[in-house]
């Protein structure tokens, strides 16, 4: 099978980038950074367990669908190595963190929009990034 090699490599990096990011997410879900931005404190719908289930699974699921998208545009990343792959978190970043932002605002939950960049931020563009640029080799 032509290009297998590549494609199983682009799913085992995108799932540990993404595991990374979705344990990222439930750390900074989970440290207060929501309630400093709040004068009403941040009530999770669900339990510290489903939050980490969800944050893991939903990272898991993104890290391959991003991993599969850079694969493909490997080429056209500017740099080398890690710096390649926070680049490329940073793009990610400036896509994903920032319509989420901007859907907070619109409805009105202005004051998480500032703590959702933050973490995910540091979710994308630091974790996932410096994970998919060591561990994605073309």
């Amino acid at each position: 099978m032509r290009g297998g090699n590549n494609l199983k490599r682009a799913i085992m990096t995108g799932l540990i980038a993404g595991f990374g990011s979705g344990l990222v997410d439930f750390i900074f879900y989970n440290s207060g950074l929501f309630e400093l931005f709040s004068v009403l404190p941040a009530i999770l719908p669900m339990s510290t367990q489903n939050l980490a289930i969800y944050c893991i699974i939903q990272g898991v699921i993104w890290g391959i669908i991003f991993t599969a998208f850079y694969a493909i545009i490997y080429d056209y990343v500017p740099s080398t190595g890690i710096k390649k792959g926070l680049v490329y978190g940073f793009i990610i970043w400036i896509i994903v963190g920032l319509r989420i932002a901007i859907i907070q605002i619109v409805h009105l939950y202005h004051q998480f929009a500032i703590p959702s960049v933050i973490t995910a931020f540091f979710s994308l563009c630091i974790t996932y990034g410096l994970l998919i640029g060591y561990l994605y080799k073309k």
